[in-house]
């Protein structure tokens, strides 16, 4: 396992966004193992369903059991304090979700997938952001 996809890129693909499929198929041809998701990530695209109101939750469920589930340890907690404690000393939070992500990125050893561009701050994990 060792690419992480962000909940950008699960919305990309739901949408059908082409473009950001063929950027993510190339990428995949480099990493032969399942990608995986976040706690956060499937909190967000779980939240996402309820509120959109989608018909076939359990189709939509069965989207994000295409990926490896992530769950959180008392490692993600340590390294998602450390994440935090610094930024808030540079002054530069990213958004706890975000930090949260890198954490588990960084725990994993995974490279982030990402269109959200508030990751570019983060230098502790590898990171592709797609445009």
């Amino acid at each position: 396992m060792t690419l992480l996809l962000d909940t950008s890129v699960l919305i990309a693909i739901e949408k059908k966004e082409a473009h950001i499929k063929e950027k993510l198929n190339q990428i995949r041809k480099q990493h032969q193992t399942i990608p995986a998701i976040s706690l956060i990530t499937y909190t967000e695209m779980i939240t996402g369903y309820k509120k959109r109101e989608i018909k076939n939750q359990e189709k939509a469920i069965g989207f994000l059991n295409n990926f490896t589930f992530l769950p959180a340890t008392k490692e993600t907690a340590t390294i998602l304090a450390n994440l935090k404690y610094t930024y808030d000393q540079k002054g530069n939070t990213p958004s706890l979700a975000d930090l949260f992500i890198a954490a588990q990125a960084k725990e994993h050893h995974l490279t982030l997938i990402t269109k959200d561009k508030d990751f570019e701050r983060i230098d502790e994990i590898d990171k592709i952001i797609l445009a």
